[in-house]
């Protein structure tokens, strides 16, 4: 008996510190939305231009893409998933 009696007094204390803390947590995600913050300017940004091969995998991509979404559902109808599309279609727009 006193086991339920310790488990239920457990569950109310946890019960209210996760209240507590989603609180906490609530009262901080708000202040921080009012505050305004900046980006820094792009010029202080070091990242490297992307390659000759990144780029021609970012077309092929979109390329593949576009094929999908304007046949998705002659090529569902034939069984075919993204996931099975895909390397069929960027080894046409490969070659």
């Amino acid at each position: 008996m006193r086991l339920h009696w310790l488990a239920a007094l457990a569950a109310l204390v946890l019960t209210a510190d996760i209240a507590a803390a989603q609180t906490a947590t609530t009262g901080r995600s708000r202040s921080s939305a009012t505050e305004t913050t900046t980006t820094p300017p792009a010029s202080t940004t070091t990242r490297r231009p992307r390659s000759a091969a990144q780029l021609r995998n970012d077309q092929i991509m979109r390329d593949c893409g576009a094929e999908w979404r304007r046949d998705k559902t002659r090529l569902q109808a034939a069984g075919k998933t993204w996931r099975s599309f895909l390397p069929e279609c960027r080894a046409r727009r490969r070659s």
